[in-house]
């Protein structure tokens, strides 16, 4: 993972060109740093690394009647699409969440590896299950050049 004091650097860094530009501008420039760390998490969740690069927890193995391996589709299949990432850009900071409702619970239940209701056994009892904890939103390692891309495309002359 990264060291705070090059993330220190970095914002202070930010910090000096913002300063620079009009709210409005400074609000541009934050809705566009926003937009390339959306793309970048997406990418993320989709292949199922964590923001540190590594691989998420794998799924638990699920068997069907016959006691054979179920064929599941990949994790978070929906979760990486930007209807479900949200940006919230103003003059001074950019914020990236997943967005309310199913997809926020998803990924709440996930990133901190909650107990959630997973299915109704046959008697109609309620089936919960323990997450492991995967990390989905972060600054990660490849996220400075990201960011300092998406600040010097904005800044550059048309």
């Amino acid at each position: 993972m990264m060291a705070d004091t090059d993330l220190t650097k970095f914002e202070d860094w930010l910090d000096g060109l913002m300063l620079r530009l009009k709210p409005g501008a400074r609000r541009k420039l934050a809705m566009k740093v926003g937009q390339s760390l959306r793309r970048s998490n997406s990418q993320r969740i989709a292949a199922n690394k964590e923001p540190d690069g590594k691989a998420m927890a794998p799924r638990r193995p699920r068997f069907g009647p016959d006691g054979k391996p179920v064929r599941r589709k990949r994790m978070f299949r929906r979760l990486h699409l930007a209807r479900n990432m949200r940006i919230k850009a103003t003059p001074d900071s950019v914020e990236l969440d997943l967005g309310g409702g199913n997809a926020q619970r998803i990924a709440e239940v996930h990133h901190d590896g909650r107990t959630d209701r997973v299915g109704r056994s046959r008697d109609s009892r309620t089936i919960r299950a323990r997450y492991e904890a995967r990390r989905l939103l972060g600054f990660g390692n490849d996220d400075i050049n990201t960011v300092i891309e998406a600040v010097t495309l904005s800044l550059a002359p048309d």
